[in-house]
């Protein structure tokens, strides 16, 4: 199996030449925990707080910076080729659709009354 969500935070730090010791230190943690972060593959369990943390160290000592790294450059999206379809809808029952039909011709009908009355 892929990975569809790709965590990139070495790559970003790689491109602005932000070192992870320079990070930390910015940042308040300690380099334990940048390299946990550098590491990981996927999208690690990070709060708002945490993350918003991070992208402002991250900008504040980005080399060449053009714009602004935002969570956004933080992950990579890679679309599911096969998306599954879940087995356990059950199917609708006919009354079930008469009952969804009789309510979309009421509401039609109402949508009727109050564009003739405008």
């Amino acid at each position: 199996m892929q990975t569809l969500i790709r965590w990139t935070l070495k790559e970003v730090m790689a491109r602005y030449d932000i070192r992870a010791g320079d990070l930390a230190k910015t940042m308040g943690v300690s380099h334990n925990s940048i390299a946990n972060l550098r590491k990981a593959k996927t999208m690690p369990r990070i709060d708002g707080e945490s993350l918003n943390k991070l992208c402002n160290a991250l900008n504040y000592l980005a080399q060449d910076l053009t714009g602004e790294i935002t969570p956004t450059d933080l992950i990579s999206y890679t679309k599911d080729p096969i998306t599954p379809i879940p087995a356990e809808i059950p199917a609708e029952t006919e009354q079930e659709k008469s009952s969804r039909s009789r309510k979309l011709r009421s509401t039609d009908n109402q949508s009727e009354v109050s564009l003739s009355v405008a």
